[in-house]
């Protein structure tokens, strides 16, 4: 069984749609999703940040006993060439605790490597599902990086290809528990792009802002209106992207260990 741990509902909304799916119990802050065929992984949404997604990835092997975690999402693109919808394979992801002002002090940044079998799993997944991607480091960060130029100093001094609020700590928690990972997320916006300061204040849950947020802070911030249109339109593209790569990534996975010779006894 492969447990994917998310985040957000509507970062989930492709992968759900493209499945038959049913609702899970979970601990009332998260949302689990149980497939009715087993060509589909178990979808788990932990939330914003890094340390309800530990929580939500410790959970998730103590109750399925997965053989695998993915870790998906959506994520920031730090270079100029991810765009909108392409798929990011981490080579690595990396943690940068700290606020953007306390990023130029750290000495030492904590890194992971994903499965080698699940990095050939998912970089099949993209060439059959004829999705853009990059195979890159993805960094971990505490706080949204919504500005271009907090995003370029990540593509530049970090070196990432794209940037999270929550795939190191999946990848950590399921390192610690001995449970092979990989992490893929889908480019919600360019490096260029100047995101709304409300995504940064998003709420805890998984469950999606309600409209009234949004309709407040436009009558206050009416000239963000037309980013908020545009970053409505990328979600769905990301999430369709999500969508299509976590079938082809569980066709490839079934594919690969079907080829591999049995063990002897």
């Amino acid at each position: 069984m492969i447990v994917a741990i998310g985040s957000l509902q509507r970062a989930a909304n492709g992968i759900i749609r493209s499945g038959d799916y049913s609702t899970a119990d979970a601990p009332e802050d998260f949302i689990a999703y149980q497939p009715l065929s087993p060509d589909y992984p178990v979808v788990v949404l932990s939330g914003s940040g890094s340390e309800r997604a530990a929580r939500a990835t410790r959970w998730a092997i103590e109750q399925f006993e997965p053989e695998a975690i993915l870790s998906f999402g959506f994520c920031e693109a730090t270079k100029d060439l991810p765009l909108p919808g392409d798929i990011v394979i981490a080579s690595r992801v990396i943690n940068l605790p700290g606020t953007p002002f306390e990023w130029s002090v750290v000495d030492k940044m904590n890194s992971l490597g994903p499965d080698r079998t699940l990095l050939l799993s998912a970089r099949t997944a993209v060439e059959i599902a004829g999705l853009d991607y990059h195979h890159g480091p993805v960094v971990t960060v505490s706080k949204l990086a919504t500005t271009p130029g907090i995003k370029s100093w990540l593509g530049e001094t970090v070196n990432a290809t794209a940037a999270d609020t929550e795939s190191f700590a999946v990848a950590s928690a399921a390192h610690e528990a001995g449970v092979p990972w990989a992490v893929v997320a889908s480019v919600l916006d360019d490096r260029d792009f100047d995101v709304p300061s409300i995504i940064d204040r998003v709420g805890a849950g998984p469950n999606e802002r309600g409209i009234l947020a949004y309709l407040r802070y436009v009558s206050n911030s009416p000239l963000d209106l037309p980013a908020l249109m545009r970053l409505g339109r990328l979600s769905t593209r990301a999430s369709t992207s999500l969508g299509a790569f976590m079938t082809a990534f569980m066709e490839a996975r079934a594919a690969l260990i079907g080829s591999q010779p049995a063990s002897k006894s």
